[in-house]
């Protein structure tokens, strides 16, 4: 077996599966903004040892999922629409640039796939879950296709603070209107209309601004 084969059947490390748990946790609240918690809670509720639990909480206490408090635990993260601000901000441009790589990089059964996902989404129209399940599996293919690494890593926590956002604000969120900006975007990819696509994209990040702003108004 070549290495490209080995790495690609790699099983991850104790500390990502650590951490994928942890992440979840977050961004679906079963893990409650602002609440504290110990790293002895972690421990148990991933089934792993301490060394990799604690690999993943500087991880994600690194990207603003979790406060450190010395000798009382972790707090974790509030969430915070002025925060969501400045993550929007941050995200736009990395959005665009993995789009518009993904629009000129993929291969044929890639942009199959992102118009398979399209498809899914126009029937998702009822169910928060399968959008989110569906939301994720665009952000991975897009990934994928764009072959930018490290813009892939840069956005990544970001878009778990988005999709925490849209759970803690599920009810208000136009569930509609989300999934027609996703499902937008994902056809002109798969059409190579990279222009088109990088206003899609912009058109996503726009669905979430409406939400802080209707958050601000509601409060």
């Amino acid at each position: 077996m070549n290495v490209a084969k080995q790495d690609a059947v790699r099983p991850d490390s104790l500390a990502e599966q650590a951490y994928k748990l942890l992440e979840d946790k977050l961004v679906t609240l079963a893990l409650p903004p602002g609440s504290m918690i110990s790293e002895g809670d972690l421990i148990e509720m991933t089934g792993l040892g301490r060394t990799p639990v604690r690999e993943a909480i500087q991880r994600l206490a690194n990207q603003e999922f979790f406060h450190v408090i010395s000798r009382k635990g972790l707090l974790v993260t509030p969430v915070s629409r002025s925060d969501m601000l400045h993550i929007l901000e941050a995200r736009k441009p990395l959005e665009r640039l993995i789009v518009y790589r993904a629009s000129l990089n993929a291969r044929d059964e890639q942009r199959g796939g992102l118009a398979s996902i399209a498809r899914d989404l126009t029937i998702s129209y009822d169910s928060f879950d399968e959008f989110v399940r569906l939301d994720h599996d665009l952000d991975e293919l897009l990934d994928a296709c764009s072959g930018n690494p490290f813009a892939a890593a840069a956005v990544a926590p970001l878009r778990s603070h988005c999709r925490r956002f849209w759970y803690f604000y599920r009810e208000r969120m136009q569930l509609s209107d989300a999934i027609s900006a996703h499902s937008k975007m994902a056809r002109l990819v798969a059409r190579r209309e990279f222009r088109g696509a990088e206003k899609a994209s912009d058109g996503i990040i726009a669905v979430l601004e409406r939400l802080v702003a209707n958050v601000d108004r509601l409060s």
